[in-house]
C-alpha cells in the first residue's frame, strides 16, 4: 500500500526521487505559469507581500531553483541581501547557475529542520510550499521564530485540502492504482496552519490568492502528474501516452481541462522567540 508520509515528509525520499534536481517542480511550476486564471502571477503577489525595505535581510527556506528571485530580481534593491537555502545540493546548483553572479544572494545547502544561522538575525523569512514536508514543523517555526529580529516578518505558503482535487478525480478516473489521492499538504495547510503558527507568532494575517488552472494542452498535465510522487510511485514510466490521450479526449471535448486551486500565505509577525536553534531532518517541496 501506498504510504502518502514517505512521499510527503521522508528526508531520504525526497532529496534522492522529488527534489534531487528541479525537474519536477518545475514541471510543476510551468502549469501554473502558464495556465493560470489568476489575475496576477504567484511570484509577483509573495513580492508585494514581502515588502522589502532597501538593505532586509531575508532567509528563503526550500527555495527550489529559486524561481521567485529570478522573476523579481530586478525588482530588489542593490542594498538586499538574501539567503536561499535547500536541503538539495542539486537545487541549490540550479538555483546558483541562475543567480550565483549576483552578490545580493549567497546559496547554502541546510536542512530546514537543522537551521544554523544565528538568532535574531533576519528581518524575513520565507518558506513557499515546503513546511508540510518537514517531519516536524513545529520544530521549524520555533527555530524560525528565533531567527526573525522583533519587527522581522515569516511568510508562509501552502495549499488548501482541496487544492488540484480536480485532477485528482481525473487521475482517479484514469487508473484506479491512483485513487489514494495526494494529501500533500496536510501537515501545513489553510486549515490547520494558523493554529500551528499561534503558538511562535502573535500577528497573523492569511492572504488568500485568487486562481484555478484552465489548462489546454495534455502533454505538459501529463508532465505535471509524473512529477508528483503519487504518479511516479504508482504508475512507473507506464501509462504516459495513454495520459496525455486521456486529458486531450477532454481537451478537445471541453476546450480545456479547469482544476480549481485552493493557495494562501501565512504572513506572521511578533516573532515569540527564544533563542533555541537546532534539530534534526528533512526539508523542501
Amino acid at each position: 500500500m501506498f504510504d502518502s508520509s514517505t512521499y510527503r515528509n521522508d528526508p531520504q525520499y525526497l532529496n534522492a526521487n522529488q527534489y534531487r534536481d528541479s525537474g519536477n517542480l518545475s514541471s510543476r511550476i510551468q502549469i501554473h505559469q502558464k495556465f493560470s486564471t489568476g489575475q496576477q502571477p504567484w511570484n509577483d503577489f509573495i513580492f508585494e507581500l514581502a515588502a522589502l525595505k532597501p538593505g532586509a535581510r531575508v532567509l528563503e527556506l526550500g527555495c527550489g531553483s529559486a524561481a521567485l528571485w529570478r522573476s523579481v530580481v530586478n525588482r530588489v534593491s542593490e542594498s538586499t541581501q538574501i539567503t536561499l537555502t535547500d536541503f538539495s545540493l542539486g537545487m541549490i546548483k540550479d538555483a546558483a547557475d541562475s543567480l550565483g553572479r549576483d552578490t545580493r544572494f549567497q546559496f547554502v545547502c541546510m536542512d530546514s529542520m537543522n537551521i544554523t544561522f544565528m538568532p535574531a538575525t533576519f528581518d524575513l523569512v520565507i518558506a513557499n510550499h515546503m513546511l508540510y514536508h518537514l517531519p516536524s514543523v513545529s520544530q521549524a517555526l520555533r527555530q524560525i521564530s528565533a531567527l526573525l529580529l522583533p519587527e522581522g516578518k515569516f511568510m508562509a505558503a501552502t495549499n488548501g485540502p482541496e487544492h488540484m482535487l480536480d485532477l485528482d478525480i481525473l487521475l482517479a478516473k484514469f487508473s484506479r492504482k491512483l485513487e489514494i489521492g495526494h494529501r500533500m499538504s496536510s501537515g501545513f495547510n489553510l486549515l490547520n496552519g494558523e493554529r500551528q503558527l499561534r503558538e511562535f507568532f502573535t500577528d497573523i494575517e492569511l492572504h488568500l490568492y485568487t486562481s484555478d488552472l484552465w489548462v489546454t494542452n495534455a502533454q505538459l498535465l501529463t508532465n505535471y502528474a509524473y512529477s508528483t510522487p503519487l504518479v511516479k510511485e504508482m504508475m512507473g514510466d507506464e501509462g504516459r501516452k495513454e495520459m496525455t490521450a486521456f486529458f486531450q479526449r477532454r481537451i478537445d471535448h471541453y476546450g480545456g481541462i479547469s482544476i480549481r486551486k485552493q493557495t494562501g500565505v501565512y504572513l506572521s509577525k511578533n516573532p515569540m522567540s527564544k533563542p533555541s536553534l537546532g534539530g534534526g531532518s528533512a526539508k523542501r517541496g
